[in-house]
């Protein structure tokens, strides 16, 4: 990570440099518009890999910006972010064949979408993207309207459906007729590997979303090294696997993580025909897993494939990596759990191993966790019902005054914390990385299951 954070600050500071000393020949100028303006300040551009990084901000004068940037820069899709919204972003290919790139945009209107003055690719691309909405905005609304209809004989069904079906071949007629006039360009890279899979509209919604799923990749080139530089593989790989994550589905916990690794699965044997971008892959899902805290998943992925993930790793990430792997080692099931002292308290039990009890739940949890408070109640009622059962609460709160507030509520449960947040003795010795995190203990203390939720570790 080292090693990438210093390459995207050469590259920044030779961006911000070559607006004074590029020549025209050996530069690209890119610049734009904001129609109307009133609250856009400044534009920061960003290059995408494992993740996207800033390489550099430019202010937005008088409506306008402009920067230049080396001739040579690495061709893909840049980003330029204009606000802190997601969606107030233009993404532009930067291929170093056309020199001067000039764009403008509506800054009150709902959906900005840039016209391109200059940069003929960019402007195809975008035509092509609006043009290919619009068709699947149609076929969706008539989708709906077939789905919903009550009666399927009607003569209206039948000629939504031809509508449907001719809106169908357009798209996929005007869809051949952009790659073939456009190949070996960008543009036709990106439209290329992102088509559509039509489904039933009479089929129940999570069977459609199901069919989409299992012919998502179909046509995806993801052996394409330079495709890294694009945001395609991020987005692709994130759609994929939002299937699980999506809330609609209504997967519990455990059929989530079990969709998951198969999706992980399924990712990386797509992505397996180049080392790159196998590499990549792996990369980006260790990064998502990690910031989202599902540790189950990342274990997953770090142990099915430790051979590639230690080949893409500088010392500070191997050393993370390590210590991941040393983690789960020392809480898989059976291991011996570590003792955790009690002494502070005013317990007659002043450690773990003085508890005497059927099972032992170690929760980890803190006040300023809005999931842990979401759960919390869960388990303080549940480890009412079941006192054949010891739950120990360790809080990660440095703010004593909110703790004592937060367990006022909580009397069936052991409470301890030594306001040191992460850097606390138990919380280091139990590799936790999130909270809350659950790890459950026979009567000899030793691990049964480490898991982030309760209903999780009830199944």
């Amino acid at each position: 990570m080292k090693k990438l954070l210093t390459f995207y600050v050469l590259l920044l500071t030779n961006l911000l440099l070559s607006t004074f000393y590029c020549t025209a020949q050996d530069s690209i100028r890119i610049s734009g518009q904001f129609l109307h303006n009133t609250r856009f300040a400044k534009v920061v551009v960003s290059k995408f890999g494992v993740g996207s990084f800033p390489i550099a901000a430019v202010p937005v004068q008088e409506e306008k910006f402009s920067l230049t940037a080396p001739g040579d820069i690495e061709p893909g899709v840049y980003r330029f972010q204009y606000s802190q919204t997601a969606n107030d972003y233009v993404d532009i290919i930067l291929d170093g064949k056309e020199k001067e790139i000039s764009f403008s945009i509506d800054a009150l209107t709902e959906e900005k979408t840039p016209a391109f003055i200059l940069s003929k690719e960019n402007e195809l691309w975008y035509n092509y993207q609006n043009q290919s909405k619009t068709q699947l905005q149609k076929i969706e609304f008539l989708n709906q309207f077939v789905g919903m209809y009550p009666s399927t004989k009607d003569k209206i069904v039948s000629q939504a459906r031809q509508a449907i079906k001719k809106e169908k071949e357009n798209y996929v007629q005007q869809r051949s007729i952009f790659l073939n006039k456009n190949s070996n360009t960008w543009a036709a890279l990106m439209v290329q590997n992102k088509s559509h899979y039509f489904t039933n509209p009479k089929d129940d919604w999570r069977i459609q979303n199901l069919e989409k799923h299992q012919h998502f990749w179909d046509n995806v080139n993801t052996t394409n090294p330079q495709l890294i530089n694009t945001p395609l593989y991020t987005e692709l790989i994130l759609e994929y696997l939002k299937y699980y994550l999506n809330p609609e589905m209504q997967f519990s916990e455990e059929e989530m993580n079990q969709g998951l690794k198969k999706c992980v699965k399924t990712i990386m044997q797509n992505f397996s025909g180049n080392e790159k971008t196998q590499k990549f892959a792996l990369q980006y899902m260790q990064l998502g897993f990690k910031e989202i805290g599902n540790e189950e998943v990342l274990q997953y992925l770090d142990q099915n494939f430790q051979e590639l993930a230690v080949q893409c790793q500088d010392d500070s990430e191997k050393a993370a990596f390590d210590k991941r792997m040393e983690g789960y080692a020392a809480m898989k099931e059976g291991m011996l759990a570590p003792n955790i002292d009690f002494e502070s308290t005013n317990y007659k039990e002043k450690s773990l191993y003085e508890i005497d009890a059927t099972q032992i739940l170690v929760l980890f949890w803190a006040s300023w966790c809005p999931h842990c408070m979401e759960e919390i109640p869960k388990v303080n009622t549940w480890a009412k019902e079941h006192p054949e059962t010891k739950v120990v609460a360790i809080s990660l709160d440095d703010d004593k005054a909110a703790y004592e507030q937060a367990i006022k509520g909580l009397p069936n449960m052991m409470h301890y914390t030594d306001l040191k947040k992460w850097n606390g003795q138990a919380v280091k010795e139990y590799y936790v990385y999130g909270t809350p995190t659950f790890v459950l203990l026979d009567k000899n203390k030793k691990i049964i299951r480490k898991t982030a939720s309760l209903d999780s570790l009830l199944k």
